[in-house]
Parts: structure tokens; C-alpha cells; sequence
């Protein structure tokens, strides 16, 4: 999907740059690590003028993917990142910020050109077990085998649900199609939802991205593990495995925008009901993008059967809401989910 950068004006007006800054370092609230650091480049002009160079969005999700990129755990950094070095990784503190500074600084040019050329395409698994029940709640409506179609997919991480088990805490999913990579998905059911019977059905699975991620290239693969956050051991390793049960795992990933290719899948797809999933991809489009995939939508649903799912950030920093509908205005609210599926609620 397209990013939106940031404009001039927000880049070139300090106090509302650092707001900006700022309310991203509200939201990081699952990385002590990056809300320090974001908080600290807020403050910092010089810095300031590193991520504003970045047009691509969220810039700061970008520069420190950059940064995680080349840290290995000799690194001087990675004595605060635990995704390197384990429970041995230091507090963020003073020293934490003069050494990141100092890095950036040094590699200026080669972050900023990472940051306008990489997108920012977390792939998480984990998000599977937060939309599982309402795509089996779609697939149960026709009762025969669906194409899975996913918006902004990256990797096609969420295409390979019904090869991973889920654990909901009070309901166990197996998967209907199992991996020689076993994985277990646990999210936990706050919301006392009803645990699907099985996973989905799943004819094809088709993930549309204007970039797609190649799960057997070295160098993509290294990048999703760059995104992921310093402290979130558990995600490393649970994308390690998800990416090698989608390497196993027929997907067809098309290159190009997801408003635009929508209307297309009719002729694309075999004959059968279509179920249209999004996740923490919607809220990166301009307004008028989302009107346009709402119009998309609707289109596709006056040739075919279509439900379409979709998981987009909430009103707190780490939630979600989860609706059914083909429109915005006409979707339903079913669940709110943690933005990596750690638990689903009312």
C-alpha cells in the first residue's frame, strides 16, 4: 500500500516536528528502548534533521530498523537490545542515548537511504490468532473452501493461519493443515469469544503489496527481523518460524496497490467466495485511499461472494479494533485485540 509521508511543513516547523516525535514515543509503549530514544531525538535538532530526511512513514520505525540492521551482538548498541543479547541488556539510560547519537550521526547517509527506500512491513504472525474467529466465521457462511486474500501483506505471514496452532488460553485451535515448522499462537481470549472449531478452509491465499517480501531472501528476511522490536524476544522467534512455514506454503504475491488490484480479483481468483483481510496496514492510507478501497470492496461484492476483515490500530497505543464489513461506515465492531495478537476483548 502507499505510505504518506510527512510534509514539508510538519518537517520544517521544529515544535510541531517534535510533537510529532512525541506522539510516536507515546505509542512505543511496548519498547522502553525506542520510547527513550524517540523522545530524546524529539529534543535534538541535529537528530531532528536525520529523520526528517526520512519520507517515507512511520520515519522513526525505519531509522531503527536501519539502526538493527547492522548491530550484531558485539556491537557496542546491542548491550541494550535483548533481542541480541538476552536478558543481559541494560536499562535505557544517557550512555544508551550518546552512543546511538554518535552512530547515526556516523552513518547519516546510509540510514536516511534505508529509510527512503525499505518500507515499514512488520509481518506478525501473531495477528492471525486475533482475526482467526471471524475468518472461520466467514468461511462457515458458504461452507465451502475460501480464497484468502490479503491487503498490505509483506510477507503473507497471516496468509499461512490454518498451518499454525492457536492457543487461546481457554480453547485450543490445531492447525488443519500442518507445517514440518510447528507453531503455536497464544492469544489470550479476554473477551470470552466462542473458540473456532478449526481453522479456515483455504482455497488459494493471495497477498497483494506494492512491495512483497520474498520469505527466502536473506536480506528481506533480515529486515522484518529488524522491525521487530528490541525487547520482543518472543516475536523474533515466532517470525523465525513463521517465515520458514511460508516458505513451505503455496502463496501468490502480486506487486502492485491493493485499491487498484481489489476489482481485479474477480478475474484473477477461481470461482468461489472471497474473504478480504487487513492488518495494520488501513490506517497508513490517505482518506481518499480508504474511500476508494471501501468503493473496491463493494465492487468486488456485486460479482462475488465477499467479507472482508479487517484489524486497524484503536484508540489506546497497543489495541486494535477488529470489524466485519466491506465498508467503514457499514463495518461492525467485534473484537479489540492487542496490535500483535497477545490477547483479543470486548
Amino acid at each position: 500500500m502507499r505510505h504518506r509521508p510527512w510534509t514539508a511543513e510538519q518537517r520544517d516547523d521544529p515544535e510541531a516536528f517534535a510533537a510529532a516525535l512525541h506522539r510516536w514515543a507515546d505509542s512505543a509503549v511496548d519498547s522502553p528502548l525506542y520510547e527513550h530514544l524517540a523522545r530524546r531525538i524529539a529534543e535534538d535538532p541535529r537528530m531532528r534533521a536525520v529523520v526528517a530526511q526520512i519520507d517515507r512513514v512511520p520515519p522513526l520505525n525505519l531509522l531503527f530498523g536501519g539502526v538493527r540492521m547492522a548491530l550484531t551482538p558485539e556491537h557496542p548498541l546491542a548491550a541494550w537490545y535483548p533481542v541480541l543479547v538476552g536478558d543481559a541488556a541494560r536499562e535505557p539510560d544517557d550512555e544508551l542515548w550518546d552512543v546511538f547519537r554518535a552512530y547515526v550521526l556516523e552513518h547519516e547517509q546510509e540510514l536516511v537511504e534505508i529509510g527512503c527506500t525499505r518500507r515499514t512491513q512488520t509481518n506478525e504472525a501473531g495477528r492471525s490468532a486475533a482475526v482467526l474467529p471471524w475468518i472461520v466465521e466467514a468461511g462457515r457462511r458458504w461452507q465451502e473452501p475460501l480464497h484468502l486474500v490479503d491487503l498490505g501483506t509483506s510477507a503473507g505471514l497471516n496468509l499461512c493461519m490454518d498451518r499454525y496452532d492457536h492457543d487461546y488460553g481457554d480453547g485450543y485451535v490445531p492447525a488443519g493443515n500442518p507445517a514440518s515448522t510447528r507453531l503455536t499462537l497464544r492469544c489470550e481470549n479476554r473477551g470470552g469469544f466462542t473458540t473456532p472449531a478449526g481453522t479456515p478452509r483455504i482455497a488459494t491465499r493471495t497477498g497483494l503489496d506494492l512491495d512483497p517480501v520474498d520469505a527466502t531472501d536473506a536480506d528481506q528476511a533480515a529486515w522484518l527481523e529488524a522491525l521487530v522490536w528490541p525487547e520482543h524476544v518472543d516475536r523474533l522467534h515466532r517470525l523465525r518460524q513463521a517465515l520458514a512455514i511460508r516458505a513451505e506454503t503455496a502463496v501468490n504475491l502480486v506487486k502492485g496497490d491493493a485499491v487498484a488490484l481489489v476489482p481485479q480479483l474477480d478475474r484473477l481468483l477461481p470461482p468461489g467466495p472471497i474473504v478480504l483481510m487487513h492488518t495494520v496496514m488501513a490506517y497508513q492510507l490517505a482518506p481518499e485511499q480508504q474511500v476508494a478501497l471501501d468503493a473496491a470492496c463493494l465492487a468486488l461484492s456485486r460479482t462475488r461472494q465477499v467479507a472482508r476483515v479487517s484489524m486497524e490500530p484503536a484508540h489506546a497505543p497497543t489495541h486494535t479494533a477488529i470489524r466485519t464489513g466491506l465498508t467503514r461506515t457499514t463495518a461492525t465492531n467485534r473484537a479489540t485485540a492487542h496490535s500483535h495478537g497477545r490477547w483479543i476483548d470486548r
